[in-house]
């Protein structure tokens, strides 16, 4: 863990040699030998950006309004049953903030009549110097549970452990940096009383104000997690869990457990309830605040992990999702354009440039291949990004990030867009190439 790590640069180099410049190179030979390859090429491409930008558009437009709470026929009004609290920890890089997120359930969330009960799942290498404070905080607070899971190398580990032990009924799996809302848990139960298995909630960058990364993931997540998340919910009733800030039927996430072997564990978990029959709700008025990597290096190996355990999960389930009677043809649809069409889509994207430059080469000159239908496709793609932050603004979480930051992140999109395709294709050929590995960002206050 002491290693220093910086940006992976040699492997960036590799994808522009692979992606760029061998490519580049293929498609002039190939436009010299048949002249309407790249026209055909070029003009598919951009068709492919339009695409992944009608999505976009599709899911901001769905998520304009904010959507209120509609109970539906199915609900029991069973009151809020006993729930368990895992919160899984790797103890070297949560020290600073463990503590704050057990407090703030112990002392801060609602509580149901029937109680509730706190699971401290956790690894260590050696006994760090806060166990004794644990104890203490253990001793004072039944509820707490401390649960060292000796031997485990893996957050998917801790939470098995937990799972085995956990008696509530609604189970809550919360990441240890994670500040939930007080109401969290009256505001899950509605959906699990009407019968859905788990409950999606909201997560909102605390940590906006450290730096310039920090700054453009807080807008970031207002999208994702307002817009992004919300819109396949209400549109196709079907959506994912991301890993913290869910909340499970217990039953449910008993069977299902988690795969120490993904480094999206969530995800895959996500998937095999889905295949299973299970229903996700995304609740975006259940608020969780977190922390964002504040470095560029820290950014870089998180969404690297989370790029190379969606390709994991994407090869795997893809199939099963097509054939699934569980699922209808738009939920289908949906879930593809999460799993191989994002491989798809990673992968060509990368070739438009190689088409342009290929295109020079043969007219000897640089001219852009511009018409009427071009333009317009380039104002709706470099369009949609603006757009969706408008929409992210509007519905965000309150307190909002300040207005600056929306245009900020406006501003970078594209080229934010561009550095996270290439870690997706980086993730891809670490996959590949058998080449896994976890790295814990280091979390403090």
């Amino acid at each position: 863990m002491g290693k220093k790590r910086s940006i992976e640069w040699n492997k960036i180099l590799e994808i522009l040699l692979i992606f760029l410049i061998i490519p580049t190179f293929i498609f002039y030979l190939i436009g010299l030998r048949q002249p309407s390859f790249l026209k055909n090429a070029y003009y598919s491409l951009v068709w492919l950006f339009i695409f992944q930008a009608g999505l976009s558009y599709l899911y901001s437009l769905s998520a304009f309004q904010r959507g209120k709470f509609k109970e539906l026929p199915t609900a029991e009004h069973i009151p809020v049953p006993k729930t368990t609290f895992i919160v899984s920890a790797y103890l070297p890089n949560e020290l600073e903030v463990i503590v704050d997120t057990l407090l703030n359930i112990l002392e801060r969330i609602q509580r149901p009549d029937a109680g509730i009960e706190l699971i401290l799942a956790y690894n260590t290498p050696h006994m760090e110097g806060i166990e004794p404070h644990l104890r203490e905080l253990a001793y004072k607070w039944p509820e707490l549970m401390l649960a060292n899971a000796y031997g485990s190398r893996s957050k998917s580990e801790n939470l098995n452990y937990a799972l085995e032990i956990a008696s509530g009924e609604m189970i809550v799996l919360l990441d240890a940096d994670h500040l939930v809302a007080v109401d969290c848990l009256k505001r899950a139960w509605r959906w699990l009383d009407e019968g859905y298995n788990v409950v999606q909630g909201r997560c909102k960058i605390r940590n906006g104000k450290k730096s310039p990364v920090s700054a453009l993931i807080e807008v970031e997540f207002e999208a994702i997690y307002g817009i992004s998340h919300y819109a396949k919910s209400k549109l196709f009733d079907s959506t994912l869990f991301g890993g913290t800030n869910g909340y499970w039927r217990s039953a449910v996430i008993k069977k299902i457990k988690f795969d120490p072997g993904r480094l999206t564990e969530d995800i895959d978990a996500t998937l095999r309830a889905i295949l299973q029959g299970n229903h996700i709700v995304h609740d975006r008025s259940i608020i969780s605040t977190e922390l964002a990597p504040e470095t560029m290096t820290g950014l870089w190996f998180q969404r690297k992990r989370w790029a190379q355990g969606w390709f994991q999960v994407s090869l795997k389930y893809q199939a099963a999702i097509l054939k699934s009677r569980f699922l209808n043809i738009f939920q289908k649809f949906m879930w593809t354009t999460l799993l191989m069409w994002r491989v798809v889509y990673d992968i060509l994207s990368h070739l438009l440039f190689p088409v342009v430059f290929a295109f020079w080469l043969a007219r000897g000159k640089i001219e852009m291949p511009m018409n009427s239908f071009i333009w317009f496709a380039l104002f709706f793609v470099m369009l949609s990004g603006p757009f969706e932050t408008m929409v992210a603004y509007k519905n965000a979480s309150l307190p909002r990030a300040p207005l600056w930051q929306y245009f900020y992140y406006a501003f970078l999109t594209f080229w934010y867009t561009l550095f996270k395709n290439t870690i997706q294709v980086v993730a891809i050929r670490d996959e590949l190439l058998g080449k896994r590995e976890w790295i814990v960002s280091r979390r403090g206050k």
